[in-house]
């Protein structure tokens, strides 16, 4: 195990060559622990024709709101996502990342592009209860770490991408945002330890994705993705979602008072007396707005 200036204990993921259903289902599935499986999407049509500039070619004039002029940072969620999202066409956005802009088509819902489900196959993965299909272009991006309530079959598809993850255990070191329990505050290739000591008693895992790879996210698990300079990912997200305890969970796992302190304060304010807030860059309502919407509905469905 390699230590990086005594600071987290980083370990390789653990690897399939292809994709053997039965060993997946055993080793991976059931114990809900991630693995990479290298080339099992080398065969797909996606992986050996997509690039940025054949999504210019063929969506140039479809109108898309990705985010621009991002910071150059590992930790994103620090700035307002209203400052750097832009509407404009497939073809101005492949320009922006020709000239060196570190931009990115984030969750973009696959039907935008009329024709691409033809040439995936997540099929072949046999994902139970496919939620969304879901498409990632950038440059230079960094997502932050962070965690999905679904499971993920997440396909690099042009480019590569270095993954960093963590397990669902670690919530109580990761620093989370007072405001905003699924995003940590710690740079995961750069962490400060002054800033974030506790980093240092956590298990980091981390591949690099290459095209053809297909990194499986069990729910829960937190993950950070570098991206280089172009580009293309695809998401299934897929199963049963996570539920309110494990937010309850997370939240019970933090021995702080500041973010029991801004749930309180973020329910009332922006929850009940509907004050608008900002939303932080790749990021839900604050955890209280999450909290108010949850009880809200609720009652109302009892009604």
């Amino acid at each position: 195990m390699a230590r990086h200036d005594a600071g987290p204990t980083r370990i390789p993921i653990p690897e399939m060559a292809g994709f053997d259903r039965d060993v997946f289902e055993r080793e991976f599935r059931a114990p809900a622990k991630p693995a990479v499986l290298r080339g099992a999407a080398s065969s797909w049509q996606a992986t050996r024709e997509w690039s940025p500039e054949a999504f210019a070619e063929r969506f140039r004039d479809v109108v898309i709101t990705p985010s621009v002029n991002l910071p150059d940072t590992e930790v994103p969620y620090q700035f307002r996502d209203v400052d750097h999202r832009q509407s404009m066409t497939v073809a101005e956005l492949v320009s922006r990342m020709e000239q060196g802009d570190r931009c990115y088509i984030d969750q973009a819902v696959m039907g935008t592009y009329p024709g691409l489900e033809d040439e995936i196959d997540f099929g072949s993965l046999e994902p139970p209860n496919v939620l969304a299909l879901l498409v990632w272009i950038g440059s230079r991006t960094r997502s932050g770490l962070h965690y999905d309530y679904v499971d993920n079959f997440f396909a690099q598809v042009h480019g590569s991408k270095l993954v960093v993850l963590a397990a669902p255990e670690e919530a109580p070191n990761l620093h989370v945002f007072a405001d905003s329990h699924t995003k940590s505050q710690v740079a995961p290739q750069h962490p400060d330890l002054r800033a974030h000591p506790r980093i240092k008693r956590v298990t980091l895992f981390e591949s690099n994705l290459e095209p053809g790879d297909v990194l499986y996210i069990p729910k829960g698990w937190w993950h950070y993705l570098a991206s280089s300079e172009r580009s293309i990912s695809l998401s299934c997200w897929h199963g049963t979602p996570l539920g309110p305890m494990h937010d309850v969970k997370v939240m019970m796992s933090i021995h702080r008072p500041g973010p029991w302190l801004r749930l309180v304060r973020d329910f009332l304010w922006h929850g009940l007396l509907q004050r608008p807030y900002a939303r932080r860059l790749y990021s839900p309502p604050p955890t209280g707005v999450m909290l108010y919407e949850l009880v809200t509905g609720a009652v109302r469905r009892k009604g």
